[in-house]
């Protein structure tokens, strides 16, 4: 009897020992389910955190790429890129600090200017429509060849047409200014010391002036494009014959980074 006693108390203690061994390997289990399903959720949430990460990265990219348009008001202009909302061919370009957009923009007209220390300069994409015709207060059809029109001028001297592009699309340009002695009598719609180039649809009025003992006069950089998506377009800038080299500079950045729309 003593032995059969010991022998059950034997495989009772077994059991016990048994039990808490298979009890503890289903606490480790379902430990380590728990600590792999906080590592999965941790692991999903690091996922979502870097994809909306990319996410705002590329919006941010795609703000900062797209141009923004020209204000509607008369403004400095930020360093940034810009594109035309109203004139054709659209076209975008990009501007360092010093620019403003004044006057406004215009159908037939973009024009921006930049100070200089004797008066403002000024750079210019026109669809010219309408000319003054020389010797007359009249303005007409602009001509289909604007080059010729600039050379055959009376009052102004040019230099020989170079080529260029612009944007991609190739034209020519030259250097203008007016003639040294202008006629006793001559006067013009902007006054006697300047000669009127041309006018657009939206009263665009371009105009040079001559040197004289009071201002050294000013010189213009003509560019005509032909075939800009099927317009001819006139840029232009200009300003005190004294410091267009280094206006120039400015202008050649501008015209540097244009981009017309579609091309």
């Amino acid at each position: 009897m003593l032995t059969e006693f010991y022998e059950v108390h034997r495989m009772r203690k077994m059991l016990r020992v048994t039990m808490t061994v298979g009890n503890d390997a289903q606490e480790e289990k379902q430990m380590y389910r728990r600590m792999v399903r906080q590592a999965l959720r941790l692991g999903l949430l690091m996922i979502l955190v870097v994809l909306a990460l990319v996410a705002c990265e590329e919006d941010e990219r795609q703000l900062v790429s797209k141009p923004r348009p020209l204000p509607e008001d008369p403004t400095l202009l930020y360093p940034n890129e810009y594109r035309s909302e109203e004139f054709e061919p659209s076209l975008s370009f990009r501007v360092v600090e010093g620019w403003s957009n004044a006057p406004l923009e215009a159908p037939d007209v973009l024009h921006i200017e930049r100070q200089s220390p004797e008066e403002w300069s000024r750079l210019a994409f026109t669809n010219v429509q309408l000319v003054f015709k020389p010797r007359t207060l009249e303005v007409v059809e602009a001509p289909k060849d604007m080059v010729g029109w600039f050379q055959h001028h009376p009052y102004l001297q040019t230099d020989k047409p170079e080529p260029i592009s612009v944007g991609g699309v190739k034209g020519v340009q030259f250097d203008v200014v007016v003639i040294k002695d202008l006629p006793k009598d001559y006067y013009g719609v902007c006054g006697t010391k300047c000669v009127d180039l041309f006018r657009t649809g939206s009263s665009y009025h371009d105009a040079l002036w001559a040197s004289t003992d009071e201002h050294s006069g000013e010189k213009q950089r003509v560019i005509v494009l032909e075939g800009v998506k099927g317009e001819t377009v006139t840029i232009t800038y200009t300003s005190p014959a004294t410091e267009f080299d280094e206006f120039a500079l400015e202008a050649q950045r501008v015209l540097d980074s244009v981009k017309w729309s579609g091309s």
